[in-house]
């Protein structure tokens, strides 16, 4: 009888650390992607495309891959994604030719490159980094005004503590089902 409850506690036990690791895991997991795929970053692709054809949340990393001189990226405000011009609202500037950006917020980010003629030429684009939990993201196509995402400044801990929360609601249940 008595290794009977012990074998039903270790079960309820591993059950509960499994689905805690699987949460922590898909936590800390980040996307690292390549602007523009094996094209890179250059003045031939369609960036709007391309940025539809994925989901991006926060955590994840975009690398842009050019020729250095040829190119560079701008990190802007939509303003300045809209009129290509850098006199005002540039948030970063990167010029390495294999730049790697996390997206560290939940925000809209956009993108451009600053060479003369290449922002109107169509290298830019936007993106939304959203919670790994949501499911809409490009934004360049649909600039209709959005609610804003709250801002975590620690998701996974926020993400973690309502899993936790889940966890902790269904114990009883697993202690009702072993009969402990």
């Amino acid at each position: 009888m008595k290794g009977t409850s012990l074998f039903k506690y270790c079960t309820l036990l591993l059950a509960i650390l499994v689905l805690l690791y699987s949460f922590l895991l898909n936590c800390a997991m980040a996307t690292v992607y390549t602007v523009g795929d094996q094209e890179g970053w250059n003045s031939q692709t369609n960036y709007a495309s391309w940025a539809e054809g994925y989901n991006f949340s926060l955590g994840d990393v975009l690398v842009f891959r050019y020729v250095r001189e040829q190119h560079n990226v701008y990190e802007v405000t939509e303003d300045t994604f809209r009129s290509c011009n850098t006199s005002s609202g540039v948030l970063a500037k990167y010029d390495s030719g294999e730049d790697g950006v996390k997206l560290n917020k939940v925000k809209k980010y956009w993108f451009i490159c600053d060479i003369p003629g290449h922002c109107l030429g169509g290298m830019r684009f936007g993106i939304e980094a959203i919670n790994s939990s949501n499911a809409t993201n490009s934004i360049y196509d649909t600039l209709i005004p959005q609610i804003e995402p709250t801002t975590l400044d620690n998701s996974c801990r926020n993400y973690i503590s309502e899993r936790w929360r889940l966890i902790r609601n269904l114990i009883p249940l697993g202690l009702l089902f072993f009969n402990l």
